[in-house]
C-alpha cells in the first residue's frame, strides 16, 4: 500500500509535511511543562467526575469540580506573572539602552572637556 503514496502530491503527507515546517520554524506556540502539566490532570479529573454518579459520589463530585476550578484559577495566576515578567523584562532592557545612551555621552562629554583643559 506505501508503495503507491507519492509524497509530492499526497494530501496526507502534504499536510505532515506542513505541520512539522510549522514547528521547525518555531511558529507553533510550545506550552510550558507546567502548563502540559495542569492541563493534562485537569482532563484526568474530568475523567473522573464524568466517571462518577452524581447520586453516589456528590459530594467527591463536588471535590473534584473545586479542584479544577483551583487549578485553573492557578493556571491564570501563574500565567499573568509570567506576562508580568515578560512586560518587566522589556522595560529593564529599555531603561538599560537610555543608561547605555547615558554612559555614552557622558563619556562623549568628559573627552570634550578633557580636551578643552
Amino acid at each position: 500500500m506505501t508503495e503507491n503514496i507519492d509524497p509530492r502530491t499526497d494530501p496526507q503527507f502534504q499536510a505532515l509535511k506542513h505541520v512539522m515546517e510549522q514547528i521547525t520554524q518555531n511558529k507553533v506556540p510550545v506550552r510550558d511543562p507546567w502548563e502540559l502539566a495542569a492541563r493534562s490532570t485537569l482532563r484526568a479529573i474530568q475523567h473522573e467526575i464524568d466517571d462518577r454518579n452524581v447520586l453516589d459520589d456528590a459530594e467527591l463530585i463536588d471535590v473534584l469540580n473545586q479542584t479544577r476550578i483551583e487549578i485553573k484559577y492557578l493556571l491564570s495566576i501563574i500565567t499573568d506573572l509570567l506576562e508580568r515578567v515578560k512586560q518587566r523584562d522589556i522595560e529593564i532592557g529599555i531603561q538599560q539602552l537610555r543608561l547605555n545612551e547615558n554612559q555614552v555621552e557622558i563619556q562623549r562629554l568628559e573627552h570634550m572637556a578633557h580636551r578643552a583643559n
